[in-house]
């Protein structure tokens, strides 16, 4: 039986509160983000340098070859990652990036680096299941979003993925909403349980869209990594060097020790999150998805964590005292700072 735990409207900010909290929090959390990482911004040595070399290869059957990326990032830019920084993404990513890949690496850098503010702005004016005053606000504070800017990430376009596919099942265009939400398997990890969310909640035509985005999508992958590009992305996945620093990624794999404490903790975090997503509305549903995706992901860092404001904005209109008080702690740079000082090596 579904429990109605329905978030309510409750968290308003005056239009004068938020514009003061927005500029507290580009002054105290984006621009030292953006002071501490200038020269990587100036250079363009950032996690864009690996998307821009998988970019010039799409097409070719040396999508996931490190040696081939090294040798198209040191071609068109003069830097070469090396082995930990090669192309991560499915093959259907670097074929969307491929016009920005037939330019020179600064203009392209400079387009990327703007489209993803673009992309939170987006989001800040999309989401709708927040005002959008505590949607910027929130936007603004939050430490891992001013690091995925920061850094060159893409993580920040998955945030208008996410607020479009909710504004269209709003709007009454469900399949729209699937088709869009399709986009977000650029970093399918992080979303392992919105399909089960949409399942669970017999979201049909949203299901619908989606699996028709992803046949899409798969497709291209084809097209742009070769017949056999499944065997040699697996090959990259399993590559040591693209999971360093193990502390700073905030999920199961980073706080728990490899072996059974580590498989344990992941069974009961996805079984606690399908028996929550089965028993509560569907926004509540989407926060605990987001959420739990996040935890048992294998491969996230700080930056990836922005995925959770969504999360955050559901809470934060809870109506539980307690949710909406975890939703504000999270909304602030604080377990962020602690989790750097408490479990860095």
């Amino acid at each position: 039986m579904r429990v109605a735990h329905a978030p309510k409207q409750r968290f308003h900010l005056p239009h004068s509160v938020a514009w003061a909290a927005c500029l507290a929090g580009v002054a105290l959390v984006l621009i030292p983000a953006l002071w501490f990482s200038q020269e990587h911004i100036r250079s363009g040595a950032d996690d864009f340098l690996a998307l821009y070399g998988g970019a010039r290869l799409a097409g070719t059957s040396h999508l996931y070859d490190p040696a081939a990326i090294n040798q198209a990032q040191a071609q068109a830019t003069g830097m070469a990652g090396g082995s930990a920084v090669v192309y991560t993404r499915l093959p259907w990513v670097a074929l969307l990036l491929w016009p920005l890949a037939q330019m020179s690496y600064v203009p392209a850098h400079a387009i990327w680096f703007i489209s993803r503010f673009a992309a939170v702005i987006g989001f800040i004016l999309l989401w709708p299941h927040s005002k959008t005053p505590l949607t910027a606000v929130v936007c603004c504070w939050s430490m891992p979003l001013a690091l995925g800017l920061a850094n060159g990430q893409d993580a920040p376009l998955l945030l208008l993925w996410l607020a479009l596919s909710e504004r269209f099942q709003e709007s009454g265009k469900p399949f729209l909403a699937g088709a869009i939400l399709s986009l977000c398997t650029a970093k399918f990890h992080l979303f392992l349980l919105l399909p089960l969310l949409y399942l669970i909640h017999r979201r049909w035509p949203v299901l619908a869209g989606f699996s028709a985005g992803c046949a899409l999508l798969a497709a291209l992958c084809w097209v742009a990594g070769g017949w056999d590009w499944p065997a040699a992305y697996l090959r990259v996945l399993q590559l040591p060097e693209i999971n360093p620093a193990r502390w700073f990624m905030p999920n199961i794999h980073g706080f728990f020790p490899s072996g059974v404490s580590e498989w344990i903790a992941m069974v009961v975090v996805a079984a606690g999150a399908i028996l929550a997503i089965s028993r509560l509305d569907y926004l509540t549903g989407l926060a605990v998805a987001i959420t739990g995706s996040l935890l048992l992901s294998y491969h996230a860092y700080f930056q990836d964590a922005l995925i959770l404001i969504p999360a955050i904005l559901i809470a934060l209109n809870y109506r539980t005292a307690i949710v909406r008080y975890a939703g504000t702690a999270l909304a602030t740079p604080l377990p962020w700072v602690l989790m750097v000082l408490i479990r860095r090596p």
